[in-house]
């Protein structure tokens, strides 16, 4: 064999020597051995824990026996119970700032285990056969978020975990009192709530307490303003995608419009500043000079037209932050805002055409209009960027 070929055997020996070393599944396959016997697949979690956790080696963490909340809607046994809730658990029971929970603890369950219908009794993360216990837990996630909670004697335990689902029952008890001035309270369709029952839930015992309670002023009170909170939110969504619809359909039209103005103000402006290079004191009465004077306010005008359209309606639709301090309390009024501009806009604009023979009125009139312009192609920009897309 000649050296070459002793030096490639060699290199090659070498690199796979190299490779065996750096790859222990290569090297246990080189070996003929499986990888399965050295280290098991990990079983999936919704089976249970791998096996090689399962038994005495496996530890669950510690459900919670005691939880707080503040927030959220409790009914038990047909009363009204106001916040802050303690929620205990204590040889197989749960109770609610000491008032025992008398329903069948079945929502969430799915087995004597709790969590998913793939766990069996003991398997998985926090499981227990005893389904009171995890309750606990379960109760201060829905509170927090707000729900109602209702616990009926020997019927399963509802959760209106939806917001819409407490929002109508709440607009429905609260519909006669003073402070419901909404004119669709009277027209509540429950559908919502209804739908969220448990199956087994006896529909007698929901009617007869729905016909029957009256609440407390204190559930009033919170009540009308958790339905005005949402109100207010629907109405809010509802203002901003109208706003956005607005946007969408005027942004074109306001854009083209606004490149014809800037356009023609840009011809008009190249034909030169007001007495550039001469005295800028005295009168300058000719015709050229006022002809000027006029166009450049008649830019300043329409200009500022469209920068107030286009600020008024991408500040209702949200796509705007108005850096002017001033300005930034006007934009979400806008009355306000129009009057603001109009006002301020409008006496500047007769000032210089009371003083059109003057030059510097005349200068003033141009430099107005530059900058007018200059803002009109950033509206543009911006346009063209965001709002059209």
């Amino acid at each position: 064999m000649s050296g070459h070929g002793r030096l490639s055997d060699d290199l090659l020996l070498a690199f796979a020597t190299v490779v065996l070393s750096l790859s222990p599944t290569i090297h246990a396959l080189a070996r003929g051995q499986e990888l399965s016997s050295q280290e098991p697949w990990p079983i999936p979690s919704q089976f249970g824990p791998p096996q090689h956790l399962r038994g005495e080696e496996f530890r669950r963490p510690e459900l919670p026996t005691e939880a707080s909340a503040a927030k959220g809607f409790v009914f038990i046994h047909g009363e009204y119970l106001p916040p802050p809730y303690e929620i205990r658990y204590a040889e197989g029971e749960v109770a609610i700032n000491g008032h025992k929970l008398t329903c069948l603890p079945t929502r969430g369950f799915h087995g004597p285990g709790y969590g998913g219908r793939f766990f069996g009794p003991g398997y998985g993360p926090g499981r227990s056969s005893d389904p009171w216990r995890p309750l606990v837990g379960e109760l201060a996630q829905h509170l927090a978020s707000d729900t109602v909670v209702m616990s009926f004697a020997d019927q399963p335990l509802v959760v209106f975990a939806s917001s819409a689902a407490t929002y109508d029952l709440l607009k429905m008890l609260t519909r006669g009192s003073s402070g419901a001035t909404n004119s669709n309270s009277a027209k509540v369709m429950p559908v919502s709530y209804l739908e969220q029952l448990p199956e087994n839930f006896d529909r007698a015992v929901w009617d007869q307490w729905i016909g029957s309670f009256e609440p407390p002023a204190n559930l009033v009170q919170r009540g009308l303003a958790l339905v005005a909170h949402y109100d207010k939110t629907e109405q809010d969504a509802k203002s901003s995608l109208a706003a956005t619809k607005r946007l969408n359909a005027w942004a074109y039209p306001l854009t083209i419009g606004l490149m014809v103005v800037t356009v023609l103000a840009v011809g008009h402006l190249l034909g030169g500043r007001p007495h550039a290079g001469k005295p800028t004191t005295g009168i300058d009465d000719s015709p050229e000079m006022i002809r000027a004077l006029n166009w450049s306010l008649a830019f300043v005008a329409m200009l500022s037209l469209g920068d107030l359209a286009l600020t008024i309606l991408a500040g209702q639709a949200g796509q705007m932050r108005e850096l002017n301090p001033l300005g930034s309390h006007l934009i979400h009024d806008t009355r306000h805002l129009f009057g603001f501009k109009v006002g301020a806009t409008l006496p500047a604009l007769l000032l210089l055409w009371l003083l059109r023979r003057h030059k510097r009125a005349q200068i003033a009139a141009w430099w107005v209009c530059l900058i007018l312009v200059i803002v009109t192609f950033r509206w543009l920009t911006v346009n063209s960027a965001f709002m059209s897309v």
